[in-house]
This record gives structure tokens, C-alpha cells and sequence, in this order.
């Protein structure tokens, strides 16, 4: 009965974490994205004063209104709008913008989409792996370990400022997979990583209490309390041996 219980505590514990995860991971990665994207403000604004169109400028600028006044569907359609037209860059961010609606929206198909769109045209590493990694947070919300990790993998392998906030995200869907070990090894991995921002590896130690060490085998070669203890034919050996006398 308390194998029952402990799993079930683990299993709450590991839901909680994945949650969390979900839902404060985004955040995280907006600090990045809000670096990434304001690189690529930086470069509409040379483009501008080379004599880039002023008029994307101010509907993307009106559109990013429309978003803080709560109009979120006015907003996506100037974006729809303004990525499918105009310089490079304002088509990228308006990408993403819209990719960011639909999501919290709830269209998580949509939005997916179009993050990998965005992903696939982005030229900045930052810009890219950031619109690949948001795609890989509305994958964990629909398919299984084996999509996610696929998508995190890639990301985790090439490095960069994304790559933390990857491998966090991947220890927390494999521990909600089930996969403890792997779990473990990437918390661990983020916790001893010197270079990782200070609030990952602080919430990678909290992860790994909470999963809590590795289950160790017995030592095979150790007696057991049934070795230790005499049998009974040990027992009445010495007695036998008398009575033979």
C-alpha cells in the first residue's frame, strides 16, 4: 500500500513540475525572444533609415497596440498581413507575433505552424532558435515525449542562449514521460553547467530534489539477513556429530 501512494505522489509531483514548466517556461524564453527581437528592431531601424517602406514600420507599431489594448484579433490580422508582405525582417516578426496569438488563443495547430515558418526563414541563430524552441512548447501540449524530444535535440546539440531553457524543457517532459534517469541526468547536467543562467540551474536543483537520487541495486556479492542467519541442519550438526561419539 505504500508503493501505491509514493507512486502516487510522484506522479502528482512530476504533473506539477510539467506544468510549471509549461507555463513559466515561455516566460523564461520571453526574456531571450525580447533580446532576439529587439536585435531585430535594431536592424529595422538601419533598414528604415535606408529608406525601408515607413509604413510597415507604423502598422507593425499600431498592430503591437492593438495587442496591449487586448484587441488580439485586429492585431493578428495586421500581422497576417505584414508577413506575407514587405521587408524581410517586418515579415519574421509579424510571424512570430501572430504565431504568439494563436497560441494563446488555443489554435496550438496554427501557431505551431507558424513558428516553424518562422524558424525556417529567420537568418539570426537567436531569432531561429527561439521560434523553433516556442514550436517545441505547443508540441508538448499535443503529442507525445518522442515529438518533443526530437524537436529539442537539435536545438540542444548547436547551443547557444536557447539551449538551457531546451534541455529544461526536455527534463521536464521526461520526467512526466516517465523517463526518471534521463530526467535526472538533464536536470543535473543544467545544475553543474557554469554558464547557464542562475535562475535555470536554481530551479534545475529543485527539480532534482524532488525527483530524488538514483534507486541503487543491491550488492550481490553482500550477505543477506537469510545468508547470515544459521539454517537449521547448521544447527543440529554439532549434535549429530555428538551423538555419533
Amino acid at each position: 500500500m505504500t508503493d501505491v501512494f509514493e507512486e502516487i505522489e510522484e506522479e502528482v509531483r512530476r504533473d506539477r513540475y510539467a506544468e510549471w514548466a509549461r507555463k513559466y517556461g515561455p516566460w523564461a524564453l520571453g526574456v531571450v525572444a525580447a533580446l532576439a527581437l529587439g536585435f531585430a528592431g535594431f536592424r529595422l531601424y538601419e533598414g528604415y533609415q535606408r529608406g525601408q517602406s515607413q509604413d510597415r514600420s507604423a502598422e507593425f507599431a499600431a498592430a503591437l497596440k492593438l495587442v496591449e489594448e487586448g484587441k488580439q484579433d485586429e492585431a493578428a490580422a495586421v500581422f497576417e498581413t505584414l508577413s506575407k508582405d514587405g521587408p524581410q525582417a517586418f515579415r519574421l516578426l509579424s510571424t512570430m507575433q501572430r504565431a504568439g496569438i494563436l497560441a494563446e488563443k488555443g489554435d496550438l495547430a496554427a501557431a505551431r505552424e507558424a513558428f516553424d515558418a518562422a524558424a525556417e526563414a529567420a537568418r539570426d541563430p537567436i531569432v531561429r532558435d527561439t521560434a523553433r524552441l516556442r514550436a517545441a512548447y505547443l508540441v508538448a501540449e499535443t503529442q507525445d515525449f518522442a515529438a518533443v524530444r526530437a524537436r529539442l535535440e537539435p536545438i540542444i546539440a548547436e547551443g547557444g542562449a536557447v539551449s538551457f531553457l531546451a534541455r529544461e524543457l526536455l527534463g521536464a517532459e521526461a520526467w512526466e514521460a516517465g523517463e526518471r534517469d534521463l530526467a535526472r541526468e538533464t536536470f543535473q547536467a543544467l545544475s553543474d553547467a557554469f554558464n547557464a543562467p542562475e535562475s535555470v540551474r536554481q530551479r534545475a536543483q529543485i527539480a532534482l530534489a524532488v525527483i530524488g537520487p538514483a534507486e541503487t541495486a543491491p550488492d550481490a556479492a553482500a550477505p543477506t539477513a537469510a545468508d547470515a542467519a544459521p539454517t537449521p541442519a547448521a544447527e543440529t550438526a554439532p549434535a549429530a556429530a555428538g551423538e555419533k561419539q
